[in-house]
């Protein structure tokens, strides 16, 4: 059985334990240099021998819109350069706080920056969006272009994505625990999306649930058997599509 978790941070989480006999990729985001070389070092730990052949871990670099620092390009463009990550992201807008709001502009400028660098180097590129959706629908023409685009916890409708995907879009809209939380707007996506177009994921060590201190990678597998549940079937999302 293949288990794919399409977005966690992998420095401040951990690799899952996972039911005997199963296969396990993921994506993981980071944020800085410090944070890639603590990657590679967990990475190179943990995955040796017999491991490598039933684990792969892919590697996202990006400029987060809650951070939108533009002297963080450098490290981003080195990344990409040496290909020492096989996405851009996790990128985006977030509107959800007025504090937020108020650094639209910042945001503008590190989203158009990595979103040229996800078509110059050809990489899919990984979406971060709160209150923001017509921030990507302006820019279809350019989204259009790219090898494929991962929306990281899909908070849209699902006629918006239906609508990414007719307007050309190689779109992947990607679900955590707010399905377990009964959060609407993702239950009916991924009841009603195809499944070729659903990624699960945890954000782990983010994105928790009341009660809950932090979200653990091996959570991957409660999401999954919520997204059964909503189909009525049983289906093994595969990120390794997108690269």
């Amino acid at each position: 059985m293949l288990i794919c978790d399409s977005h966690l941070h992998l420095p401040h989480s951990s690799l899952p334990v996972l039911p005997s006999g199963s296969d396990y990729c993921a994506l993981s985001c980071v944020f800085s240099r410090e944070e890639a070389e603590f990657q590679k070092k967990i990475i190179e730990q943990n995955l040796s021998g017999k491991d490598q052949n039933r684990v792969k871990i892919f590697t996202a670099a990006g400029i987060h819109p809650q951070n939108p620092d533009m002297s963080l390009k450098t490290f981003l463009t080195e990344l990409l350069e040496s290909n020492e990550c096989d996405a851009v992201g996790e990128c985006g807008f977030d509107f959800y706080t007025q504090q937020l709001k108020q650094t639209v502009n910042e945001q503008e400028k590190v989203w158009k920056l990595q979103l040229n660098l996800a078509l110059d180097y050809n990489k899919p590129l990984v979406i971060h969006g709160r209150k923001s959706a017509q921030m990507f629908f302006r820019d279809i023409k350019e989204l259009k272009k790219l090898k494929a685009v991962v929306f990281h916890s899909w908070a849209g409708t699902l006629i918006e994505a239906l609508s990414m995907l007719d307007k050309g879009v190689n779109a992947y809209f990607s679900f955590g625990k707010p399905l377990i939380n009964g959060k609407k707007s993702a239950s009916e996506c991924v009841k009603k999306l195809p499944a070729a177009n659903i990624f699960l994921e945890t954000d782990a060590p983010y994105q928790t649930l009341k009660g809950e201190d932090k979200t653990l990678s091996e959570d991957i597998l409660k999401v999954y058997e919520k997204a059964f549940e909503l189909r009525g079937e049983e289906f093994f999302p595969d990120i390794r599509v997108i690269f």
